[in-house]
């Protein structure tokens, strides 16, 4: 009942942004993306149901509740708000957007780690479905190839005369901003699954350090941005920018500094998060260790104390 509900949501508010689109208040879409509008919808509601249907000593905690929430509502309020609106009329909000749906959000998903919760709440067509499609694109979560999926998913948009074409192609632009999406979710669900290998397919310091380490070519392109001195995108100065008073190389440097200073932090998080759970992973096992007879234990601690 409540995917029926929200389908005739989406079938109003897509009619209501066609209709009166410049009557519409600012959290409605500025232009509406139904898989976008029902991929945040749905997944709300999932999680809504799986919650109330978990196990009470298998339910997250409030803060992995908290990041995944803020997580998804970013997701939406920088794709199906007026938040659209002025990120296609100022470099440097186009790039919290991007941010938003390749770092931030995907970020807060991870730490979340919902696919619990999710299969509960879900229809179990769309659970074996999910199922099946992972079994087929596994792969994809090696940290080589998510790697180069995510750098690319970044940066390839950000060459002068791409970002230039997809910003003026409708359709192209909505696949810019779903494949920065996936990119993201992709690497980030890689780097900060919170299980230990197995079932992990890899270990932590591995996901640790690939978290860590994509961060120096992020660094590069950014700054190659920031510091520009002539106008690598004018796109926004033959649309006009929403801010007449910032000129072009200034609404660069922002944005580069904006590609370049927050997902730079949440790269140092990730490797911060990644050893204190080897950490914590090898303090439980120790709890469970029986040394040999007549075995001296001199350290049995991480931090080797």
């Amino acid at each position: 009942m409540g995917e029926f509900l929200l389908l005739l949501l989406a079938l109003a508010v897509g009619g209501a942004c066609r209709a009166f689109p410049a009557h519409l208040p600012y959290l409605f879409p500025f232009v509406f993306n139904a898989p976008v509008f029902l991929g945040c919808w749905l997944t709300l509601l999932w999680y809504w149901r799986g919650m109330g249907r978990i196990a009470p000593e298998r339910r997250p905690g409030r803060v992995r509740q908290g990041f995944f929430l803020a997580g998804l509502a970013g997701i939406y309020f920088v794709l199906q708000t007026h938040f659209e609106y002025v990120s296609q009329h100022m470099f440097f909000l186009n790039r919290v957007q991007a941010v938003t749906l390749g770092m931030a959000a995907p970020f807060g998903i991870a730490i979340g780690w919902m696919g619990e919760v999710l299969a509960l709440g879900a229809p179990g067509w769309v659970v074996r479905a999910a199922r099946a499609s992972w079994v087929r694109l596994r792969w994809l979560s090696h940290p080589v190839p998510a790697t180069l999926i995510f750098l690319a998913s970044t940066d390839l948009w950000l060459i002068p005369k791409v970002h230039f074409v997809a910003m003026l192609n409708p359709p192209l632009y909505a696949v810019m901003n779903i494949s920065c999406l996936l990119g993201g979710l992709l690497f980030w669900l890689m780097v900060l699954d919170p299980r230990p290998n197995p079932p992990a397919r890899f270990g932590y310091l591995v996901r640790a350090a690939t978290g860590f380490l994509v961060m120096f070519p992020q660094v590069a392109v950014s700054a190659y941005i920031a510091l520009a001195t002539v106008d690598l995108y004018p796109f926004y100065t033959l649309c006009g920018r929403l801010f007449p008073a910032i000129s072009a190389t200034y609404d660069q440097m922002l944005g580069g500094l904006i590609q370049w200073i927050p997902p730079g932090m949440m790269n140092t998080a990730a490797l911060v998060i990644g050893l204190n759970s080897l950490r914590l992973a090898e303090a439980e096992a120790d709890k469970h260790f029986v040394p040999p007879p007549g075995a001296k234990v001199y350290e049995a601690k991480w931090t080797g104390r």
